[in-house]
């Protein structure tokens, strides 16, 4: 496969913090653009657009891990960081038997390490702009990648050969997401729509046009009957996989957008994190908020332990947090990146936590050990 020429991404071409105004603008009612231009301007004089303001940075947690009053007895800590990404890294993920990480970039590559040694095994290239989101099948032999170049690539994780290229979104793809029976694939996309796909065969079964906006996180539910979306209009929303019904809207964050939700283990929780500077758990039997957790920072990031007791969340100001699901304790703060983290992932058993550091002072991949 030919290597591409790598011009360095600024992190605007990765994943925005913000918007362009016109592309806010282009997906509300009118009546809402007024307000939408007060909050655009209180927005810029309070952050960068793209990246954290000095005082953010100056106040950064110093690399290390700060539990909070009461710890549980699995905290977790840093025991490798890979740095061969030359840009930003905005998604993680790891395979089901926990012996692969794949990681996407701003510098337009996927990067295939060993999770145990932290090897790079294979480099990746055939996007064009920067890949902002990367799954693997529950078979782990497909790795689907999804950029701002508006498409989605499916690749053979062991051999690395590109299978096919899904073309039909019109704006960058900014999360892909795998059902359990690896059958269907979901897509998110800053043209505001969902696409639903034949994982095996590529062919298109059903476009969903929500009107909420850029759609910036999918997830479908353990069962694979359910798919949640988390939307620029600051809704979460419930389909039904198979016939793309929407069957709740969840609201209750306020401000911006759902950069991130989860579905807990046993299908009846959701977990949602916001540009709000919250996680919101869901129940899903009544659409009802179970319990908000205050963060410092926006939330761009959550993943929900395996084991269905705690939530890692991914902030704007570098940090990494663990909460207790069933109380919202916070548990520890994992501190190290220098700049944003975008993405994490839980290895299935539950020790290991991945986490993508996602701007101009962080292109790292670090690895979380419980002890």
């Amino acid at each position: 496969m030919a290597q591409n020429t790598y011009t360095k991404s600024k992190w605007s071409d990765q994943m925005p913090l913000m918007p362009k105004f016109s592309t806010l603008i282009r997906f509300l009612p009118k009546n809402q653009i007024l307000v939408s231009m007060g909050l655009l301007l209180l927005v810029l004089t309070g952050t960068q657009i793209y990246g954290r303001t000095v005082a953010q940075a100056a106040s950064s947690t110093p690399p290390g891990t700060a539990p909070s009053q009461n710890t549980d007895a699995s905290n977790f800590t840093l025991t490798k960081t890979l740095t061969e990404h030359a840009g930003g890294v905005g998604t993680v993920a790891i395979s089901p038997d926990g012996k692969i990480l794949v990681s996407g970039s701003s510098d337009k590559s996927i990067k295939i390490w060993d999770l145990e040694t932290g090897e790079l095994r294979r480099t990746l290239t055939g996007h064009t702009n920067p890949v902002l989101a990367v799954a693997i099948s529950p078979d782990g032999k497909n790795l689907v990648s999804g950029s701002s170049d508006k498409t989605i690539k499916i690749w053979n994780l062991e051999t690395g050969r590109l299978r096919r290229t899904l073309s039909g979104h019109s704006g960058a793809i900014y999360s892909v997401a795998i059902s359990p029976d690896g059958r269907t694939l979901v897509s998110g996309s800053g043209d505001g729509r969902i696409k639903i796909w034949n994982l095996s065969t590529g062919g298109l079964q059903r476009t969903l046009s929500p009107r909420s906006g850029m759609i910036l996180s999918v997830a479908i539910s353990p069962d694979g009957e359910s798919l949640a979306s988390g939307n620029q209009d600051l809704s979460v929303k419930l389909w039904n996989l198979s016939t793309g019904r929407l069957v709740r809207s969840l609201k209750g964050h306020s401000f911006y957008a759902v950069w991130s939700v989860a579905f807990s283990p046993d299908g009846k929780m959701l977990v949602s994190g916001s540009h709000d500077k919250t996680i919101k758990i869901w129940n899903l039997d009544n659409g009802e908020v179970i319990r908000t957790l205050q963060d410092e920072s926006p939330v761009f990031t959550v993943a929900i332990n395996p084991d269905g007791k705690t939530i890692a969340s991914g902030d704007e100001s570098s940090n990494i947090k663990r909460w207790d699901m069933n109380t919202g304790q916070l548990l520890q703060t994992l501190s190290g990146h220098s700049d944003q983290v975008r993405s994490l992932a839980f290895s299935r058993d539950g020790k290991i936590i991945v986490s993508a550091g996602s701007g101009s002072r962080d292109e790292t991949i670090r690895i979380w050990r419980s002890q």
